[in-house]
């Protein structure tokens, strides 16, 4: 049976049009479209049809895949890219979680009630608003750490590797070390291509398609760099996982105006699902918490969780905590000091975090200085005075002897450098957001009466809620696949 039906197009890149078309009542077929657009737009004609479309292909998208997938239904992932992985893709990997079954197995018995009190009080300070569904993220980052290693291949480094320091027991790593989200998104992506899941690169959504009862039924997307076409895909459910907006200098303007002279370290992160979700009508709220800046040269931020490091402005001076690198940075640009320069020595290339140290010095060559055998040689190679970074040195020196870093309450990886010395450059850069579009506990979007839409999903740094770490984003994902499956189920 066929009827006549009106689709709308609703978003960012999208003029508002009404287009008679004809739909086949199956809720899965694929409808088609015959005339021209309205206002410049082409007539909707859906290519492809499928239960489940996610927009991202970052943690949280891939991990949002899993129960639709294993529930029977058909799932497209559709990445703007050329390539998967979005944001999550360049993180560092380090991965903040307690209680998974890698660190139960290597006799780490910290659990989630241990950690939260102190996990809290830092989501506070750094502004999140909604601690009640940031400890739930939190509690359910293990389950998807273990979910990815029993059920989809993923692969992480034994924590007896790197957890001599205290603070580490609270972290997990993959297989090989820092920076290595090889280990644990490739894996996951070939274990969903083998559930059937359909995954498409250069998609670029620019619209919701509405039916004639203003429901989403598809997506539009702009496809091909060479010749840009148009391109209708047809679903039952939208999950927006498109990753946050901190490429987006306009964006940032407006709600993060103390950052817009910052640099960004993706070009990516656009915030498109902002928007889209937006032309749904749904509310954006915590676009204006502090967005996390790290090096431009993200797995060296990682260096100094696993060896010892001591970082120094520009003149030589040291300036913030070694622990936490996100306020370092963060400080760096705030203090406009301009760039930062870590100092290491032969241990990083001797702990488990060598494959990193060794590809991040030989890409940036030119940034670094060393071997060096004494203080003032390797000043003189980094252009800061010998007085001052030897009165740093010597400063830090005696806190190390102390047992106490008096300065900034660094508490990891207190001890001297050992020569030779080496020191890496790095700037400050923006890297995710973490404000977006308000959803419910599971990930289904809100309007702004607080009531959901029908069919479209939300989750990861496009949420708010979301973008804090890859553990908590794969848990947001995995809370999202769960509603879509059980959601459609139902239908």
């Amino acid at each position: 049976m066929q009827r006549r039906a009106f689709f709308k197009l609703v978003g960012a890149a999208a003029a508002v049009a009404a287009v008679p078309a004809f739909s086949a009542c199956s809720a899965v077929s694929t409808p088609s479209a015959e005339g021209t657009g309205v206002l410049g737009q082409p007539a909707v004609s859906f290519s492809t049809s499928v239960d489940v479309l996610i927009l991202g292909s970052g943690v949280a998208g891939l991990s949002a895949a899993m129960d639709p997938a294993e529930a029977g239904l058909s799932v497209m992932v559709a990445e703007k890219l050329d390539v998967l992985g979005g944001e999550s893709y360049e993180s560092n990997a380090v991965m903040d979680v307690v209680g998974s079954k890698v660190q139960k197995d290597a006799g780490i018995t910290e659990s989630c009630d241990d950690v939260w009190p102190s996990r809290r009080e830092t989501l506070r300070a750094a502004g999140v608003t909604d601690l009640d569904f940031a400890k739930r993220l939190f509690y359910a980052a293990p389950e998807w750490v273990d979910r990815m290693r029993d059920s989809y291949g993923a692969q992480f480094a034994d924590p007896a590797t790197y957890t001599a320091n205290e603070a580490n027991r609270r972290r997990v790593l993959p297989k090989n070390g820092i920076g290595d989200t090889e280990s644990i998104m490739m894996p996951l992506r070939d274990k969903l291509s083998s559930k059937g899941v359909q995954f498409s690169t250069g998609y670029c959504a620019s619209a919701f398609i509405l039916d004639e009862d203003n429901h989403v039924c598809g997506v539009r997307f702009i496809t091909g760099k060479e010749t840009p076409a148009v391109t209708d895909v047809h679903t039952r459910a939208v999950v927006v996982a498109t990753g946050g907006f901190a490429s987006n200098q306009a964006l940032v303007r407006d709600y993060l105006p103390a950052w817009q002279r910052v640099g960004c370290y993706t070009a990516a992160s656009m915030g498109e699902g902002h928007k889209l979700c937006q032309a749904l009508g749904a509310k954006l709220a915590d676009t204006a918490v502090t967005p996390s800046l790290t090096s431009d040269l993200p797995p060296a931020a990682a260096w100094s969780m696993f060896a010892v490091t001591l970082v120094v402005d520009a003149q030589g001076n040291r300036f913030a905590n070694e622990d936490y690198m996100r306020t370092l940075a963060a400080t760096c640009f705030s203090e406009e000091r301009g760039y930062f320069w870590t100092i290491f020595d032969g241990r990083i290339s001797e702990s488990g975090q060598s494959r990193s140290a060794a590809q991040i010095t030989a890409k940036n060559a030119s940034r670094v200085v060393g071997p060096c055998q004494t203080v003032e040689e390797l000043a003189g190679n980094m252009g800061v005075s010998e007085d001052v970074l030897k009165k740093t040195w010597d400063r830090y020196s005696s806190m190390v002897s102390a047992g106490k870093d008096s300065d900034f309450g660094r508490l990891q990886f207190l001890d001297d450098l050992k020569p030779p010395y080496y020191a890496l450059k790095q700037f400050p850069v923006r890297f995710r957001t973490r404000g977006g579009a308000v959803v419910d506990e599971n990930g289904r979007l809100l309007d702004g009466a607080g009531k959901a839409i029908p069919g479209v999903y939300c989750c990861g740094a496009a949420a708010q809620g979301g973008g804090e770490s890859l553990t908590t984003n794969g848990a947001f994902g995995i809370f999202t696949g769960k509603a879509v499956a059980s959601d459609l189920g139902a239908a």
